[in-house]
């Protein structure tokens, strides 16, 4: 089954190790004091509506149009393939067919102590179809599901988790990737980097820029429904990381944060999981408000 995503974001600013595979390389992460150049590690993003956002926050995209101040990139295409196996995994397949780069806003908390470091947002409306496709997956023992919510507003969010140890990542994951290989935007960013802070362009070939799960990356998905002023509205898929921790040195000091996996040349993007894991944490937020 394959459903357009409503929105898609990989934050990969908040991969240390993607950082410090720059920085090795030369390139000024994510700012040099003294020269004034900046090497933000881009954030991936797509998004079926308008995007309007700040114009110095826009690292590289297609079309847009800018007022000086703002930037308004239209409408982006983004797939999710659901590709369930013969061994009962579920394969999730994102493609960003249409994206743009935006550089990671302000936050009071750094990205690279985060949780959840991708996500992915479906129309609501594909929810009975995916149930449906998903039932030869279902297993007899659905147990030790619970749900979680927040909100504000007329907006409330609701996600699945799977036992005690599943707190704050959602269902298990036993596999993924992710990365900037194979993005030609990406490619472009890097390429003017390189030029703006006098790097050999023959030094991108060497870069890892993808992640994979390594075998001690503790790792899961929280999948969520949203509620909009009563009425279910979308379902979010979100890639968290907890542990272990990794260390790496940046431009000013020493860093300490999450680890988002191992470094690797990857263009291929995918997240595995049990395929009645997902169908349970799927029905388990469908039941929260009836």
């Amino acid at each position: 089954m394959e459903v357009e995503m409503r929105r898609m974001n990989a934050f990969f600013p908040a991969s240390l190790e993607i950082q410090e595979e720059l920085l090795k390389a030369g390139f000024k992460v994510p700012y040099d004091r003294e020269s004034g150049r900046k090497t933000p590690v881009p954030v991936v993003v797509s998004s079926m509506e308008e995007r309007r956002i700040r114009r110095n926050r826009l690292l590289k995209a297609r079309d847009f149009e800018s007022d000086g101040k703002f930037a308004a990139v239209p409408g982006e295409r983004a797939l999710l393939e659901m590709e369930p196996t013969e061994r009962g995994f579920m394969i999730l397949r994102p493609k960003p067919l249409e994206y743009h780069l935006e550089e990671l806003g302000f936050t009071t908390v750094p990205p690279r102590i985060w949780g959840t470091w991708a996500s992915f947002s479906l129309p609501f409306s594909v929810y009975g179809e995916l149930v449906d496709s998903l039932d030869g997956l279902r297993e007899e023992d659905d147990g030790g599901f619970y749900t979680a919510s927040r909100g504000s507003g007329g907006r409330i969010e609701v996600y699945a988790y799977k036992g005690k140890r599943g707190k704050d990542l959602g269902i298990p994951v036993f596999g993924y990737a992710l990365g900037l290989h194979g993005l030609t935007l990406a490619e472009e960013y890097l390429r003017e980097k390189a030029k703006e802070n006098g790097l050999p362009e023959e030094r991108l070939r060497y870069l890892r820029l993808g992640l994979k799960k390594r075998k001690e990356t503790r790792a899961g998905l929280k999948v969520g429904i949203v509620w909009e002023n009563g009425k279910p509205s979308e379902i979010t898929l979100k890639l968290s990381t907890v542990e272990p921790r990794v260390k790496i040195q940046g431009l000013y000091g020493e860093l300490v944060g999450k680890s988002r996996g191992e470094l690797a040349r990857t263009d291929d993007w995918y997240i595995v999981v049990h395929g009645s894991d997902f169908l349970a944490a799927l029905e388990t937020v469908g039941r929260a408000f009836g």
